[in-house]
């Protein structure tokens, strides 16, 4: 039977994420390897349970995480994932709620001791502190070593909201609180940006990029009809007094030479 990475754990940021990822690559915690039964769920996922699992292109691993229950839309709180569990008693609230008048909530940010905390800003920001689960997951590319490719790491977390400002932290750990992270080896594993596409993909020029010089640009001279009394198109380049471009000198043999004729 499996059993949880940690039993009981609030991690509140991507570097306590890394501090249980390095446990766990030490050996010091234990990783899920294979998808729970329904026995396991039902035992292990509990408020402060926490799960390392790696992310696996064949069926010998786990390519995602499923424990069976019903969750809602996901709202990120950096570097985090937080899905509410769906309550049964959820549908009939939200079509209460849809009957009211419009309530608008601000809330302020809460001073707390010690590192921020991305489940304490979800729990903060939710406006349904309902009684079940809440799952919180986070990803990173981890390079074990240079010689190695790099692999999908993923930590999958639980809490309830009541229980949540009681769970510890790595702090209290004794083990985690002295683990070490090596700088290198874990990356936060986010979706990249168009931004980053474009910069990986070698920095071409594109055709949507704009050239602050575009104007001085002047397009090819079979492009232009040459007839008489037909306007150049597109702005006049500047030039230095007293030359002429050779597309104007072109111009002016073939006018003379009409004249001679």
């Amino acid at each position: 039977m499996q059993q949880a990475t940690h039993q009981r754990l609030h991690v509140r940021d991507a570097h306590d994420a890394h501090v249980v990822f390095e446990a766990v690559r030490q050996g010091f915690l234990a990783p899920v390897t294979r998808r729970l039964n329904e026995m396991e769920r039902g035992m292990l996922i509990r408020p402060g349970a926490i799960f390392v699992w790696f992310e696996s292109d064949d069926d010998n691993g786990l390519k995602r995480w499923t424990d069976g229950r019903v969750w809602g839309q996901s709202r990120m709180r950096e570097p985090y994932l937080f899905y509410d569990e769906k309550m049964p008693h959820d549908a009939a609230q939200a079509a209460n709620e849809a009957n009211r008048a419009p309530a608008f909530r601000f809330v302020d940010g809460v001073a707390r001791p010690g590192p921020s905390s991305s489940a304490l800003s979800h729990q903060d920001r939710t406006t349904n502190h309902h009684p079940g689960l809440v799952k919180q997951a986070y990803s990173a590319w981890v390079m074990p070593n240079p010689h190695t490719r790099p692999q999908k790491w993923h930590l999958t977390a639980y809490f309830t909201y009541a229980d949540l400002p009681h769970l510890p932290t790595i702090d209290h750990d004794p083990m985690l609180r002295t683990m070490i992270v090596p700088t290198g080896i874990y990356r936060t594993g986010k979706a990249r940006s168009r931004s980053d596409d474009d910069e990986s993909s070698g920095g071409g020029y594109r055709a949507h990029h704009h050239d602050p010089n575009a104007h001085n640009l002047l397009p090819p001279f079979s492009m232009i009809h040459a007839s008489v009394g037909t306007p150049l198109p597109g702005p006049t380049p500047t030039r230095t007094p007293g030359t002429r471009l050779p597309e104007d000198q072109r111009l002016i043999q073939m006018l003379n030479s009409r004249h001679v004729k």
